[in-house]
């Protein structure tokens, strides 16, 4: 064999290839000659492996009429936890989740499972992705590294499990559709949205949400350089693309105001924000609080969910967790003690203070419309509805008061907050 056909043999990533092949790509090297079939072997691996990795690349989002939700049950779930981690269920209850499907599975411990020997008392979440989101094996990488970097610094955040095979994920075919496979560790605690509430957990929110936003600054993943998803908020002008979800015709020109003035107030001076990895979906659903030894006290204790993580901008951050915060609230001057919180933590610059509003409405309009939209394709998930009659209350209300009237408020209710003896 010439020299110079090994050289056009390159695989792209060696850790994809059997043991087998690696040997014969060493032989090859050696000066050891292969059949022509062999080498076919080869070229197919390579192929194959360059189109994988074209598919983890895809940076494509969700465009209208297209269902990308996983289909199966609970009765193959098991099934999939078994053959994939070799955990026999002892209970399994499925999760709330917008786009994907998740599981939550207790296992017997009695029964030795040589693929998990570190026995995880709180269970474990398989989690089945989308199919939008399973072409991105790069991003799931992404996800994984980031959430045991988090570990590292001590975020408490789901943790991955590692298949049968050593991977942190596999892809699986699924009826007609392929789709990423993971397990996390279930991580104990009580998600914010259950619990009473009180200022000093709004507080503690917007204090998180900074620590976390601190937390990423030195961590890097290739993913990251070009991840797009239609839930971060400088991609808020596709949303027209899925206006016509919303039937109510003043409802639907609020939006589109809001639309207008994100694109001439943010996104036209974007580069002059500061940028950074972002969580991006600090929700009442994602955040994680556990009762202080006070008794009816909580603190948050931690985040899950890392599918819209992404490079973005640290105001959006704020923006997004300021919005899901005077959701529960149902008090647009919440906003200001996630604001407190936060600046104890990292600085707010005057003009990212100045487009906090337009950006909070814009986290709106997107749950609200992408809400709408999710349950035209799946009227039985209420889980996507649950912004609704809230965030519509919430953003006429907010888009109704001129601009410094509600920086005004946040500021005045971050100082008063910050000033006062107890917390």
């Amino acid at each position: 064999m010439d020299p110079r056909e090994i050289e056009m043999i390159s695989i792209v990533n060696m850790q994809e290839v059997p043991e087998e092949i690696k040997k014969e790509i060493q032989d090859i090297e050696s000066g050891v000659k292969l059949p022509p079939s062999e080498l076919k072997k080869l070229q197919k691996i390579e192929n194959e492996t360059v189109k994988e990795q074209e598919e983890e690349d895809s940076d494509e989002i969700l465009q209208p009429g297209k269902k990308i939700k996983p289909e199966i049950t609970e009765a193959e779930a098991t099934k999939l936890a078994e053959r994939l981690y070799g955990i026999v269920a002892k209970d399994i209850t499925e999760l709330i989740s917008y786009d994907d499907r998740n599981f939550l599975i207790h296992s017997d411990r009695n029964i030795k499972n040589p693929i998990i020997p570190n026995y995880w008392e709180p269970g474990y979440v398989l989690k089945i992705h989308n199919t939008l989101d399973s072409k991105k094996k790069q991003f799931i990488d992404g996800q994984t590294q980031l959430m045991l970097f988090l570990s590292q610094q001590n975020i408490k955040c789901t943790k991955p499990v590692m298949n049968i095979f050593g991977k942190n994920f596999s892809t699986e075919k699924l009826g007609d559709s392929t789709h990423v496979v993971r397990l996390l560790e279930y991580q104990p605690g009580q998600i914010f949205a259950s619990v009473p509430k009180t200022n000093n957990m709004y507080y503690q929110v917007g204090e998180f949400v900074a620590r976390f936003d601190n937390a990423v600054k030195h961590f890097e993943h290739d993913a990251y350089k070009r991840h797009k998803t239609l839930w971060q908020l400088d991609l808020v002008p596709k949303l027209n693309d899925f206006l016509s979800a919303v039937k109510d015709e003043e409802k639907r020109g609020v939006v589109e105001e809001v639309l207008a003035a994100f694109d001439k107030k943010v996104l036209a001076n974007i580069d002059t924000f500061a940028k950074g990895i972002i969580h991006g979906d600090f929700n009442e659903q994602n955040i994680l609080v556990n009762e202080t030894s006070k008794g009816g006290e909580y603190k948050v204790s931690g985040i899950i969910d890392f599918g819209d993580t992404s490079c973005s901008y640290y105001v959006f951050e704020l923006a997004i967790a300021m919005a899901y915060m005077i959701m529960q609230s149902k008090e647009i001057s919440t906003g200001g003690l996630v604001i407190a919180g936060y600046s104890m933590a990292r600085n707010i610059p005057e003009h990212e203070r100045k487009v906090l509003k337009v950006c909070v409405a814009a986290r709106l309009c997107q749950s609200l419309v992408l809400g709408a939209y999710s349950h035209q394709l799946d009227p039985d998930n209420s889980y996507v509805l649950t912004t609704q009659a809230a965030g519509w209350d919430m953003l006429l209300r907010l888009w109704a008061e001129p601009d410094d009237k509600i920086e005004e408020l946040w500021v005045k209710t971050a100082d008063n907050y910050l000033t006062q003896s107890t917390k």
